[in-house]
């Protein structure tokens, strides 16, 4: 799934894949020359493709809603259970994480979005042609999560091989589709339904899924391809550039790296994985993201219940524009200096507000609205939720807090649909679960202050190791 506005699965971060040349493996390059495509020429094509890849896949993701309604009607199960497709497949897309770090690595890039295209076309062909809400478990909440893992992961890092100096900017505005895609493409999921059926619509959905293959051919597509001693580095040579960039670093601070340091920092990420701040700031994700994505999987369900369905597309047009200004406002605000834990708690507030407008919402233009506010914070929600490893971390050691806290927030994404279905079911009225999907956002942002307050005492301590800032 594409981020979507999830940050990045687990495990691509710690694996070597952006350093292959796409077969997983090869002797290492001693040579420093780069490519002439990176950072200009083809690498715009490929920034194209893959704002491409994050427009299909994030319009497919956050419109499932409007198949919720069509399955709870076609197999008439309760709502509790319907549910859990949605959020298995959100769990098993930042599950799915390390297997698709280790395919990276073993594979290439182009091997392993080919394979994570397949298997995301797979899982809404198969969903279309099944029987019964069993299969679609398997189907859509499975493989089509692995397969939107493999997508997102493999796209990372395609980037950062076409990217170098500006790596981060062209990340942002690939990231950019996935508001593009719910605001211009999600609405009109709706309108296949409607001529289609909800399994034509899905075989349609595996279509688009399929041209994501396409896009992965861009990586490999050069115009001019490099001689061999200009392919990226292998694993062994870039960990030696780095260790001799730190060691450079180092000696222009006055100090030395020593294996001493280096034996320190497992350490270091292991109480940091075990301190308070952390604990805390991974309870406040698991909550938030709990109540998105409940809101992503019933929006169709609870707006038409409440006689508001009519201004669903532009509820849901309304949340993808807001997503797209939230990442450009999150930009902005990070790089005026405020505390990132401070910053991700006062969005948390606001998401709070804007959900409890929506549950109040009496009339279309209330409704669409909240959801435009509530596209907002989740954008900035996404982007400040992928800086805390970095500014928790000293940089070494951040793939394994930002797997520890997307394995947390993946329960989060796993329970919060079918237990908003089960309030419904016994209450009739998304009174309840609305209740919830606010209060959850409203408390995590006090555990983020708390998180903040935490932080700050443990770096004035001297006797203890500091995590410094980012």
């Amino acid at each position: 799934m594409a981020d979507l506005h999830l940050p990045p699965p687990p495990g691509f971060l710690t694996a070597h894949p952006l350093l292959s040349d796409g077969g997983g493996g090869g002797l290492p390059c001693r040579c420093h020359a780069r490519s002439p495509d990176v950072d200009g020429g083809w690498a715009w094509v490929v920034l194209v493709a893959a704002f491409l890849q994050f427009f299909i896949t994030s319009a497919m993701y956050y419109s499932f809603s409007v198949f919720f309604v069509e399955l709870v009607q076609a197999f008439q199960q309760s709502r509790a259970k319907t549910g859990w497709v949605y959020s298995t497949n959100s769990a098993v897309y930042m599950f799915s994480g390390p297997l698709g770090g280790w395919f990276l690595s073993r594979w290439g890039t182009r091997a392993t979005l080919n394979v994570g295209a397949v298997l995301a076309a797979t899982g809404y062909m198969g969903s279309a042609l099944s029987p019964s809400l069993d299969y679609i478990f398997f189907f859509f909440g499975v493989v089509n999560g692995v397969g939107t893992s493999f997508t997102f992961s493999g796209w990372v890092v395609g980037l950062a091989r076409f990217w170098a100096r500006r790596h981060a900017l062209a990340m942002g505005v690939a990231m950019a589709g996935s508001g593009c895609g719910v605001l211009l493409l999600g609405p009109h999921l709706q309108t296949l339904v409607v001529h289609y059926g909800w399994r034509g619509a899905m075989i349609i959905c595996s279509g688009f899924y399929l041209h994501l293959c396409i896009f992965a051919a861009t990586l490999y597509s050069t115009q001019r391809p490099p001689p061999p001693c200009r392919v990226l580095l292998h694993s062994a040579e870039r960990e030696e550039s780095d260790a001799e960039e730190e060691e450079r670093r180092g000696a222009e601070a006055g100090t030395e790296v020593t294996m001493e340091d280096e034996k320190k920092t497992p350490v270091n990420t292991r109480q940091l994985l075990c301190s308070p701040t952390f604990c805390l700031l991974a309870v406040s994700c698991f909550l938030t993201v709990m109540s998105t994505t409940t809101i992503f999987a019933v929006l169709r369900d609870w707006a038409e219940l409440e006689g508001l369905g009519d201004s669903f597309s532009s509820a849901l047009a309304g949340s993808g524009g807001g997503d797209l200004l939230g990442r450009v406002l999150a930009g902005l605000l990070v790089g005026g200096g405020c505390s990132p834990l401070l910053l991700l708690g006062a969005v948390q507030l606001l998401l709070a507000a804007t959900i409890g407008f929506a549950a109040a919402a009496s009339i279309s233009s209330h409704l669409v609205a909240a959801m435009v506010g509530f596209g907002v914070t989740c954008g900035l929600h996404s982007v400040i939720y992928a800086l805390m490893p970095s500014y928790l971390t000293s940089g070494v050691g951040v793939g394994h807090v930002l797997g520890s806290l997307l394995f947390v927030t993946g329960i989060g994404a796993l329970v919060g649909p079918p237990a908003a279905g089960a309030m419904v079911d016994v209450f009739h009225s998304y009174g309840p679960a609305m209740m919830l999907c606010t209060a959850a956002p409203a408390l995590a942002s006090f555990l983020n202050v708390a998180a903040y307050f935490c932080y700050r005492r443990h770096q004035k301590r001297p006797t203890t190791p500091q995590i410094p800032e980012a």
